[in-house]
């Protein structure tokens, strides 16, 4: 699967292997553009995508619909002949094959116990950070969650000061899309690349998807996340995700032990349904 905790957790450590080149100097601007690009997960983050025991977050297709089913719900109710929206995303489901079920158990949770996002930094072994994205009805619920997880790991601590760790991370709106578009005609890179460039992306990749196929995710301002993902809409581009996500500025490399205990920590957050995304600046090589 595409990155997942962001198994869906969107997840995750995002660094990748890929060249870059500068493009489009007709448009005064360059793009940095990977025609051919490795997974780029680190092994921890290959761990979270298949070891996720949450239906509700198995897919990070999935776990994006579900983070706009909570805000839908949190905006318009819980009413899908009054929330549009939420109408809409139902709709949404059926038409990524995506179980109905697992639509209205979500929305009957999120009825009984209303979420609410709540946000960690962590600092970790060897000067590694940690944003961890939530979801759960209050704070100290799950924040007693991810001290457990931290006792029984050992190595990590929350960070008395949220902006040591975010200084860290550069905020960006991520687009992911599939390489064949809604009519079942292949999209090449090039094609994409020329899509992403009139939407203003700043980067555009090829990454590998479910069974080795081929993804492309393109990078734009947060703000512009939504108009991109129309903008390809209505090229007829099939949408896989589109949210903001943080990306690390520069990324570390981890001793193999130090790497065991950010994996021992990760199999902990992957198995907590209110966990919903993992960012880290660690290098998807160490």
């Amino acid at each position: 699967q595409t990155r997942v905790v962001q198994s869906v957790m969107m997840l995750s450590s995002i660094g990748r292997l890929s060249a870059r080149a500068s493009i489009c100097s007709t448009l005064h601007r360059s793009i940095s553009s990977t025609p051919v690009a490795l997974k780029g997960h680190s092994k921890w983050q290959n761990i979270k995508a298949t070891k996720g025991k949450n239906d509700l977050i198995k897919s990070q297709a999935m776990n994006s619909l579900l983070k706009k089913v909570s805000a839908a719900t949190r905006k318009g109710g819980f009413d899908l002949k009054l929330n549009r929206e939420l109408a809409g995303l139902e709709q949404e489901f059926r038409a990524q094959g995506l179980p109905l079920d697992t639509f209205k158990t979500y929305v009957q949770r999120l009825k009984d116990k209303p979420e609410q996002p709540f946000r960690f930094e962590l600092i970790g072994p060897s000067g590694s950070f940690f944003i961890i994205d939530t979801e759960a009805p209050n704070r100290s619920g799950i924040a007693s969650s991810i001290n457990k997880y931290m006792n029984k790991t050992g190595g990590f601590r929350l960070a008395a000061d949220s902006s040591a760790v975010l200084t860290w991370f550069d905020s960006k709106g991520v687009v992911r899309v599939d390489s064949v578009d809604k009519a079942g005609a292949a999209i090449s890179f090039e094609k994409a690349e020329e899509m992403g460039i009139e939407l203003d992306c700043e980067q555009i990749d090829s990454v590998e998807g479910e069974e080795g196929k081929a993804k492309y995710e393109m990078l734009c301002d947060p703000k512009h996340v939504g108009s991109v993902e129309e903008g390809l809409v209505k090229q007829g581009l099939v949408i896989e995700s589109a949210e903001v996500e943080m990306r690390p500025k520069h990324p570390i490399a981890l001793s193999e032990a130090d790497q065991k205990v950010v994996e021992k920590f990760y199999e902990f957050l992957q198995e907590d349904e209110n966990v919903k995304a993992i960012y880290d600046n660690i290098q998807p090589d160490s």
